[in-house]
């Protein structure tokens, strides 16, 4: 764990949970590391996460830092720079995705808060008043490049504070988010090549078939059953319940019975260990109370089958 935000707390040193013992520990580590911010995003590939862009006291960031899991050395790939790459921005999705045998990362949407808009906007995005886009990129880890994809269907809204859960190399879920509006409860399947992104908003039916109540700032992870893969989602604000989805069947179960404390959360962190084919453990930590004042400092872990 890196970065966030609490009083007393030191954002620019790694934590590292030990599950079977319940156990944080601070780790020292080498080269050269981001701030420490919140609103950013990180993504594993192999023994790897590279980590982008967030907020800290001062402004936001459009750095790329990539982390080793076995040396625990930072390199920076790309420092954060108004004349190249997306905007400086926090509270956005990111994805890996994989093409001819190279690795790129994918970021969607964002809000740039107070921090000036200084890059080239991308063609074809939207910018709005309260400072959120949907600007799509992709970033060539290889080469150092970034790009600008080309992107069809259904284009999503300037949004942040949503999730973008990979479900496979070359595809995603989006769920929630705010928008200008209002909070979403908006689903999106979205497809990723080299040159394009597509997306498919798949239709809320209504009346009595279940569908969760718009929401950000919540958490969600990809679990992959024996049915086939489910999209775990957890807390949130305005709505703070735990919902299912069968990514192949589009159906969502409502998960009813979870303690107050693993919902009742946002802007907090979601894992989960698949200890078994059939049991699998939801792993929080952090976030922020719904009564918007109480930041939390807990880990929890819960075997959650029961409640599926």
């Amino acid at each position: 764990m890196w970065g966030g935000f609490g009083p007393g707390v030191h954002y620019d040193v790694m934590e590292v949970y030990h599950l079977p013992t319940g156990a944080w520990d601070q780790k020292p580590t080498t080269g050269t590391p981001p701030p420490g911010t919140r609103g950013y995003s990180a993504i594993a590939i192999g023994k790897n996460i590279y980590y982008f862009g967030g907020y800290d006291e001062y402004l936001h960031h459009n750095n790329v830092h990539c982390f080793n899991v076995d040396s625990f050395n930072w390199r920076e790939l790309s420092p954060s720079s108004s004349d190249r790459g997306p905007i400086m921005k926090g509270y956005y999705g990111m994805v890996s995705a994989h093409f001819d045998g190279q690795d790129c990362l994918v970021i969607i949407g964002e809000t740039k808060g107070s921090s000036p808009i200084t890059t080239q906007k991308q063609l074809g995005a939207q910018y709005s008043a309260g400072g959120r886009c949907n600007e799509i990129h992709y970033y060539r880890i290889s080469s150092d490049q970034w790009i600008s994809p080309v992107v069809t269907g259904d284009r999503l809204p300037s949004i942040e504070d949503f999730t973008l859960t990979p479900v496979t190399n070359n595809t995603a879920v989006i769920f929630g988010g705010d928008t200008d509006n209002r909070a979403s409860n908006k689903l999106y399947m979205i497809s990723f090549t080299k040159t394009s992104v597509d997306i498919l908003e798949v239709p809320n039916p209504g009346g009595s078939v279940q569908w969760p109540k718009g929401r950000a700032a919540h958490s969600s992870v990809l679990i992959t059953t024996s049915s086939g893969p489910h999209l775990l989602m957890v807390g949130g604000s305005p709505a703070y319940d735990a919902w299912l989805l069968d990514i192949n069947k589009r159906k969502w179960k409502e998960l009813i019975n979870l303690p107050d404390n693993v919902t009742k959360r946002h802007w907090h962190s979601l894992s989960v260990w698949s200890v078994t084919p059939s049991t699998n453990w939801m792993i929080e930590f952090g976030g922020i109370r719904n009564d918007l004042t109480t930041i939390l400092s807990d880990t929890l872990v819960t075997e959650f089958s029961k409640y599926m």
